[in-house]
């Protein structure tokens, strides 16, 4: 899955690849080539440095730097499950 940033909505560029690991516990982030060379690129938190490779986060069921940042939380996780109850099965879903 695709992690694009919108700071300019009529030019989105695409930060990088999100990704499972490690038996679907974990979500990976890997940025893209072209966000590293950009202008406009930089690391999405102290956590994510702007490098290539992939970037995991160091716990289970949790995702990298500032990408789990933007997970619901554990009051949002209940509102999901109680109103809309999906048949999530992992982070990412």
């Amino acid at each position: 899955m695709s992690l694009w940033w919108l700071g300019q909505p009529q030019a989105p560029q695409r930060v990088g690849t999100l990704s499972l690991q490690d038996q679907r516990r974990k979500l990976a982030l890997n940025y893209d080539p072209a966000w590293i060379a950009s202008p406009v690129g930089f690391a999405l938190s102290e956590d994510l440095p702007l490098h290539p490779g992939l970037h995991l986060p160091p716990e289970r069921d949790s995702a990298a730097g500032a990408v789990d940042d933007a997970r619901p939380d554990q009051w949002g996780e209940r509102v999901i499950r109680l109103i809309e109850r999906p048949a999530r099965q992992s982070l990412l879903e």
